[in-house]
């Protein structure tokens, strides 16, 4: 992840803001996301800042730690222009780095695996296991170990996508997956 890469999400945060303030729009408290090399992370944390959107943003790690996170969403942060003395703030005002790489990097759990399973089939949305689905499994951890910490928080939850991860899972998959509800989609060309 780069600066340059980050700019786009300012245009994201820009549309929902937009999407927002509209009549009848949703007015999320919290934006949670999994977080693999920061640039979705700064460029979404400091689009909020400048829209002044009082929503919270959770990056979920599923690698390295939190430090190294804020220090390199810092980094981004300040080839965007936005450094600390320009903004007053530092990544950690901005966003809050939650530990989610369990085992380690595209290293999947059983119980990640399950929350990828349980979210396909209760909404039809796939989460790849390496990024979004761990990232999810280790919010939907937090939310039932503190539900006072998310009571009446209306969270938007970012899919970066990253589905052909799916491929690398198919063996630890198979053992959870009914057959009947699901099935390997096979390519030719």
């Amino acid at each position: 992840s780069n600066a340059l890469g980050s700019w786009g999400y300012l245009n994201f945060v820009e549309e929902l803001a937009q999407q927002m303030d509209q009549e009848g729009g949703e007015r999320f408290t919290d934006i949670v996301m999994a977080c693999g090399s920061g640039g979705t992370t700064a460029g979404i944390a400091l689009g909020c800042h400048l829209a002044g959107l009082d929503v919270r943003v959770h990056a979920y790690g599923v690698c390295d730690d939190e430090e190294y996170f804020y220090s390199y969403c810092q980094e981004i942060l300040d080839d965007m222009g936005a450094s600390a003395d320009v903004l007053g703030k530092t990544s950690r005002d901005l966003f809050t780095a939650v530990q989610a790489k369990g085992r380690g990097y595209a290293i999947s759990t059983e119980a990640e695996l399950a929350a990828v399973k349980e979210v396909a089939e209760t909404t039809g949305v796939i989460l790849d296991p390496v990024y979004s689905g761990k990232a999810l499994s280790a919010f939907m951890g937090d939310v039932q170990a503190d539900p006072e910490k998310w009571r009446e928080r209306k969270v938007l939850f970012l899919h970066t996508g990253g589905l052909l991860g799916m491929y690398d899972k198919e063996d630890q998959l198979a053992k959870i997956m009914d057959p009947a509800k699901a099935s390997r989609m096979n390519v030719q060309g």
